[in-house]
Protein backbone atom coordinates (compact mmCIF):
# COMPACT_ATOMS: atom_id res chain seq x y z
CA UNK A 1 0.00 0.00 0.00
CA UNK A 2 1.43 3.36 -1.02
CA UNK A 3 1.84 5.87 1.80
CA UNK A 4 1.70 9.54 0.80
CA UNK A 5 0.65 12.90 2.15
CA UNK A 6 -3.00 11.84 2.43
CA UNK A 7 -1.98 9.03 4.78
CA UNK A 8 -0.94 11.19 7.77
CA UNK A 9 -1.18 14.88 8.53
CA UNK A 10 -0.73 14.84 12.32
CA UNK A 11 1.68 13.29 14.81
CA UNK A 12 0.34 12.86 18.35
CA UNK A 13 3.10 12.29 20.91
CA UNK A 14 3.02 11.06 24.46
CA UNK A 15 5.66 12.86 26.52
CA UNK A 16 7.16 10.96 29.46
CA UNK A 17 9.29 7.93 28.55
CA UNK A 18 8.44 8.56 24.90
CA UNK A 19 10.29 11.78 24.01
CA UNK A 20 12.97 11.05 26.60
CA UNK A 21 14.19 7.65 27.82
CA UNK A 22 12.97 5.69 30.83
CA UNK A 23 16.60 5.62 31.98
CA UNK A 24 16.25 9.28 33.00
CA UNK A 25 14.72 8.03 36.24
CA UNK A 26 11.86 10.53 36.10
CA UNK A 27 9.19 7.81 36.13
CA UNK A 28 10.79 6.13 39.13
CA UNK A 29 10.99 9.37 41.10
CA UNK A 30 7.43 10.29 40.12
CA UNK A 31 6.19 6.94 41.38
CA UNK A 32 7.94 7.45 44.71
CA UNK A 33 6.49 10.95 45.04
CA UNK A 34 3.00 9.55 44.48
CA UNK A 35 3.53 7.00 47.25
CA UNK A 36 4.85 9.70 49.57
CA UNK A 37 1.79 11.85 48.82
CA UNK A 38 -0.51 8.97 49.68
CA UNK A 39 1.15 8.61 53.08
CA UNK A 40 1.81 12.24 53.96
CA UNK A 41 -1.24 13.96 52.50
CA UNK A 42 -3.93 11.26 52.46
CA UNK A 43 -2.89 9.41 55.60
CA UNK A 44 -2.80 5.97 54.01
CA UNK A 45 -0.95 3.27 55.95
CA UNK A 46 2.56 2.97 54.53
CA UNK A 47 2.35 -0.84 54.58
CA UNK A 48 -0.56 -0.72 52.11
CA UNK A 49 0.90 1.79 49.68
CA UNK A 50 2.65 -0.52 47.20
CA UNK A 51 -0.27 -2.92 46.69
CA UNK A 52 -2.81 -0.10 46.62
CA UNK A 53 -0.92 2.11 44.17
CA UNK A 54 -0.28 -0.83 41.83
CA UNK A 55 -3.95 -1.84 41.93
CA UNK A 56 -5.15 1.69 41.26
CA UNK A 57 -2.71 2.18 38.39
CA UNK A 58 -3.72 -1.13 36.84
CA UNK A 59 -7.45 -0.53 37.07
CA UNK A 60 -7.73 3.21 36.50
CA UNK A 61 -4.82 4.18 34.26
CA UNK A 62 -3.21 6.44 36.85
CA UNK A 63 -2.94 6.18 40.62
CA UNK A 64 -4.43 9.66 40.85
CA UNK A 65 -7.56 8.62 38.97
CA UNK A 66 -7.87 5.55 41.17
CA UNK A 67 -7.53 7.53 44.39
CA UNK A 68 -10.40 9.77 43.34
CA UNK A 69 -12.49 6.76 42.34
CA UNK A 70 -12.25 5.03 45.71
CA UNK A 71 -13.19 8.16 47.60
CA UNK A 72 -10.15 10.32 48.33
CA UNK A 73 -10.73 14.03 47.81
CA UNK A 74 -7.80 16.35 47.13
CA UNK A 75 -6.82 19.40 45.17
CA UNK A 76 -5.51 18.46 41.72
CA UNK A 77 -3.04 21.34 41.54
CA UNK A 78 -1.65 20.48 44.98
CA UNK A 79 -1.27 16.85 43.92
CA UNK A 80 0.61 17.75 40.74
CA UNK A 81 2.78 20.25 42.59
CA UNK A 82 3.76 17.60 45.13
CA UNK A 83 4.28 14.77 42.63
CA UNK A 84 6.05 16.73 39.87
CA UNK A 85 7.48 19.68 41.80
CA UNK A 86 10.28 17.62 43.33
CA UNK A 87 11.30 15.75 40.19
CA UNK A 88 14.98 15.84 39.13
CA UNK A 89 14.35 17.64 35.83
CA UNK A 90 18.11 17.99 35.33
CA UNK A 91 18.02 14.28 34.47
CA UNK A 92 16.24 15.21 31.23
CA UNK A 93 18.94 16.25 28.79
CA UNK A 94 18.66 18.49 25.72
CA UNK A 95 18.04 16.44 22.59
CA UNK A 96 19.21 18.32 19.48
CA UNK A 97 18.87 15.17 17.35
CA UNK A 98 15.16 14.86 18.13
CA UNK A 99 14.70 18.60 17.72
CA UNK A 100 16.13 18.44 14.21
CA UNK A 101 13.92 15.48 13.34
CA UNK A 102 10.77 17.16 14.59
CA UNK A 103 11.42 20.50 12.92
CA UNK A 104 12.10 18.76 9.62
CA UNK A 105 8.68 17.12 9.61
CA UNK A 106 6.06 19.06 7.58
CA UNK A 107 3.17 17.78 9.71
CA UNK A 108 1.16 18.93 12.72
CA UNK A 109 2.80 17.81 15.96
CA UNK A 110 0.87 17.74 19.25
CA UNK A 111 1.70 16.50 22.76
CA UNK A 112 -0.89 14.32 24.52
CA UNK A 113 -0.01 13.62 28.14
CA UNK A 114 -1.80 12.63 31.35
CA UNK A 115 0.47 15.05 33.21
CA UNK A 116 -0.28 18.67 34.07
CA UNK A 117 0.71 21.58 31.85
CA UNK A 118 3.57 22.78 34.07
CA UNK A 119 5.28 19.40 34.04
CA UNK A 120 4.88 19.18 30.26
CA UNK A 121 6.38 22.64 29.78
CA UNK A 122 9.32 21.88 32.10
CA UNK A 123 10.11 18.58 30.39
CA UNK A 124 9.90 20.06 26.90
CA UNK A 125 12.08 22.99 27.93
CA UNK A 126 14.72 20.61 29.31
CA UNK A 127 14.64 18.66 26.05
CA UNK A 128 14.98 21.85 24.03
CA UNK A 129 11.75 21.04 22.20
CA UNK A 130 9.59 23.89 23.51
CA UNK A 131 8.96 25.31 20.04
CA UNK A 132 8.54 22.01 18.17
CA UNK A 133 4.84 21.40 18.89
CA UNK A 134 1.65 23.16 17.98
CA UNK A 135 0.18 22.56 21.40
CA UNK A 136 -0.38 20.31 24.39
CA UNK A 137 -3.39 18.22 25.37
CA UNK A 138 -2.79 17.61 29.07
CA UNK A 139 -4.55 16.98 32.38
CA UNK A 140 -6.09 20.45 32.42
CA UNK A 141 -7.41 19.99 28.88
CA UNK A 142 -9.32 16.85 29.85
CA UNK A 143 -10.24 17.76 33.44
CA UNK A 144 -11.61 21.24 33.92
CA UNK A 145 -12.29 21.45 37.64
CA UNK A 146 -11.28 20.38 41.13
CA UNK A 147 -14.90 20.27 42.21
CA UNK A 148 -16.12 17.03 40.74
CA UNK A 149 -16.62 14.80 43.77
CA UNK A 150 -18.95 12.01 42.70
CA UNK A 151 -19.20 10.39 46.11
CA UNK A 152 -22.15 10.91 48.41
CA UNK A 153 -20.29 9.92 51.56
CA UNK A 154 -16.81 9.93 53.05
CA UNK A 155 -16.34 6.17 53.02
CA UNK A 156 -13.25 4.88 51.23
CA UNK A 157 -13.88 1.92 48.92
CA UNK A 158 -11.64 -1.02 49.86
CA UNK A 159 -10.45 -2.02 46.41
CA UNK A 160 -7.83 -4.46 47.74
CA UNK A 161 -10.40 -6.51 49.64
CA UNK A 162 -12.84 -6.28 46.74
CA UNK A 163 -10.33 -7.67 44.22
CA UNK A 164 -8.81 -10.29 46.54
CA UNK A 165 -12.11 -11.69 47.83
CA UNK A 166 -12.68 -15.44 47.62
CA UNK A 167 -15.73 -14.63 45.55
CA UNK A 168 -14.75 -13.21 42.20
CA UNK A 169 -16.09 -9.69 41.75
CA UNK A 170 -16.57 -8.11 38.32
CA UNK A 171 -14.36 -5.16 37.44
CA UNK A 172 -17.54 -3.40 36.38
CA UNK A 173 -18.37 -3.23 40.06
CA UNK A 174 -15.45 -0.89 40.78
CA UNK A 175 -16.40 2.73 41.49
CA UNK A 176 -15.98 5.15 38.60
CA UNK A 177 -13.40 7.90 38.57
CA UNK A 178 -14.22 11.51 37.71
CA UNK A 179 -10.75 11.92 36.20
CA UNK A 180 -10.36 11.58 32.44
CA UNK A 181 -7.00 10.07 31.42
CA UNK A 182 -5.31 7.53 29.18
CA UNK A 183 -5.78 4.62 28.65
CA UNK A 184 -9.54 5.29 28.76
CA UNK A 185 -10.84 5.47 25.21
CA UNK A 186 -13.03 8.40 26.27
CA UNK A 187 -9.85 10.35 27.08
CA UNK A 188 -8.33 9.67 23.67
CA UNK A 189 -11.56 10.53 21.88
CA UNK A 190 -11.74 13.79 23.85
CA UNK A 191 -8.13 14.61 22.97
CA UNK A 192 -8.87 13.98 19.30
CA UNK A 193 -11.81 16.37 19.48
CA UNK A 194 -9.91 19.03 21.42
CA UNK A 195 -6.96 18.96 19.03
CA UNK A 196 -9.28 18.86 16.01
CA UNK A 197 -7.50 15.98 14.34
CA UNK A 198 -8.63 13.18 12.06
CA UNK A 199 -7.70 9.86 13.74
CA UNK A 200 -7.46 8.17 10.37
CA UNK A 201 -4.69 10.56 9.39
CA UNK A 202 -2.87 10.63 12.72
CA UNK A 203 0.12 8.68 14.05
CA UNK A 204 0.04 8.14 17.82
CA UNK A 205 3.45 7.69 19.55
CA UNK A 206 3.38 5.97 22.97
CA UNK A 207 5.59 3.92 25.26
CA UNK A 208 2.57 2.28 26.96
CA UNK A 209 1.17 -0.86 25.35
CA UNK A 210 -2.27 -0.35 26.87
CA UNK A 211 -2.39 3.24 25.60
CA UNK A 212 -1.39 1.96 22.16
CA UNK A 213 -4.25 -0.55 22.31
CA UNK A 214 -6.75 2.14 23.31
CA UNK A 215 -5.50 4.45 20.56
CA UNK A 216 -5.86 1.74 17.97
CA UNK A 217 -9.41 1.02 19.11
CA UNK A 218 -10.46 4.60 18.42
CA UNK A 219 -8.93 4.59 14.94
CA UNK A 220 -5.41 5.98 15.36
CA UNK A 221 -2.38 4.52 13.66
CA UNK A 222 0.10 3.65 16.39
CA UNK A 223 3.84 3.66 17.05
CA UNK A 224 5.15 1.85 20.13
CA UNK A 225 8.26 3.59 21.46
CA UNK A 226 10.90 1.85 23.58
CA UNK A 227 11.14 -1.49 21.78
CA UNK A 228 11.76 -2.72 18.26
CA UNK A 229 9.34 -5.61 18.84
CA UNK A 230 5.96 -4.77 17.36
CA UNK A 231 3.07 -5.94 19.50
CA UNK A 232 -0.63 -6.35 18.81
CA UNK A 233 -2.32 -3.01 18.08
CA UNK A 234 1.02 -1.34 17.22
CA UNK A 235 1.44 -0.52 13.53
CA UNK A 236 5.10 0.34 14.07
CA UNK A 237 7.68 -0.07 16.83
CA UNK A 238 10.85 1.95 17.42
CA UNK A 239 13.42 1.21 20.10
CA UNK A 240 14.24 4.90 20.39
CA UNK A 241 12.42 7.99 19.16
CA UNK A 242 15.65 8.84 17.32
CA UNK A 243 14.91 5.90 15.00
CA UNK A 244 11.84 7.68 13.67
CA UNK A 245 13.27 8.44 10.23
CA UNK A 246 14.49 4.88 9.71
CA UNK A 247 11.14 3.40 10.76
CA UNK A 248 8.90 5.90 8.98
CA UNK A 249 10.82 7.52 6.11
CA UNK A 250 7.52 8.15 4.32
CA UNK A 251 6.77 10.98 6.74
CA UNK A 252 9.59 12.96 5.14
CA UNK A 253 8.43 12.07 1.65
CA UNK A 254 5.18 13.91 2.23
CA UNK A 255 4.09 16.52 -0.27
CA UNK A 256 2.82 18.72 2.55
CA UNK A 257 4.05 22.30 2.40
CA UNK A 258 6.10 23.62 5.32
CA UNK A 259 3.86 26.68 5.70
CA UNK A 260 1.05 24.40 6.83
CA UNK A 261 2.92 23.75 10.07
CA UNK A 262 1.94 26.15 12.86
CA UNK A 263 4.23 26.74 15.83
CA UNK A 264 3.17 28.57 18.92
CA UNK A 265 6.39 29.87 20.40
CA UNK A 266 8.19 28.90 23.59
CA UNK A 267 6.06 26.54 25.61
CA UNK A 268 7.89 27.31 28.85
CA UNK A 269 6.90 30.96 28.50
CA UNK A 270 3.49 30.66 26.93
CA UNK A 271 2.28 27.08 27.23
CA UNK A 272 -0.23 26.49 24.42
CA UNK A 273 -2.50 24.10 26.24
CA UNK A 274 -5.27 23.02 23.92
CA UNK A 275 -8.57 23.26 25.77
Amino acid sequence: MEIEYAKYDTLLFDLDDTLYPLSSGIARECGQNIKDYMVEKLGIDKSKILELSNSLYKNYGTTMAGLRAIGYDFDYDEYHSYVHGRLPYDNIKPDPILRTLLLSLPLRKIIFTNADKLHAARALERLGLEDCFEGIVCFESLNSTNHDNIHDNDEIFDIITYLSSDHEHPLSGLPKTPIVCKPAETAIVKAIEIANIDPKRTLFFEDSVRNIEAGKRVGLSTVLVGTSQRVKFADYAVENIHNLKEALPELWESEAKPEKVRYSGKLAVETPVIA
